[in-house]
């Protein structure tokens, strides 16, 4: 139940972004989409994981071996009113099928820290994956946790055990570190693509 009443509080939030940093969604409704949308959301993500790999070899290797990736581009946030960071990516399984998501973190995660970052999700097991996916809503702290993998820890060669879901905030410098997701969540966005001169189309 809390669950749920996160999941629509952060919705109405949603609402009130600019278009083009997330998704434009409703409550269970689909959302119309242009092929070029869908087309740019995975160029920057692919663009996103090969900055990641150039970074770091041994984060490809995880990446490499793991169920699925989710890649959010691109993080930005609002010291307002709203106090939130947001952002919209796209998971892609090992078979390499598609679903697109929103992304939004308010206090007490690290709202600021995340702005103009990129944030690299990977799955290690496949209970973890096919839950996350079938969560309408999947929130940091009360579906499960995200283990956050910096430099320091990619550095280090003790053999440290890498949880279900873990990740990479991606900043230009590196791997950042000391940043919380807590209370995140990631909303998968029911999604049909449409005719890029349709009205209904964003």
């Amino acid at each position: 139940m809390k669950t749920r009443i996160v999941v629509m509080w952060l919705q109405l939030l949603l609402a009130a972004l600019p278009l083009g940093a997330a998704f434009g969604q409703g409550a269970d409704v689909p959302t119309a989409v242009s092929p070029t949308m869908l087309k740019q959301v995975d160029h920057e993500a692919e663009t996103t994981l090969l900055r990641l790999y150039r970074q770091s070899p041994k984060a490809q290797a995880l990446v490499g071996r793991s169920f699925g990736v989710l890649v959010v581009p691109a993080l930005h946030a609002d010291g307002g009113i709203l106090g939130v960071a947001y952002g919209r990516g796209v998971l892609i399984d090992a078979v390499g099928d598609r679903s697109y998501y929103n992304f939004i973190a308010s206090p007490p995660g690290s709202v600021l820290g995340l702005d103009g970052k990129a944030l690299i999700l990977f799955f290690t097991a496949y209970e973890s994956l096919r839950a996350f996916e079938a969560a309408p809503g999947w929130v940091e702290g009360e579906n499960g946790s995200i283990q956050i993998l910096d430099d320091t820890f990619m550095a280090s060669q003790r053999s440290t055990a890498i949880q279900p879901i873990a990740g990479f905030i991606l900043a230009e410098e590196g791997l950042a570190g000391g940043l919380s997701l807590k209370g995140s969540l990631f909303i998968k966005v029911p999604i049909y693509l449409c005719a890029a001169d349709a009205a209904s189309c964003r």
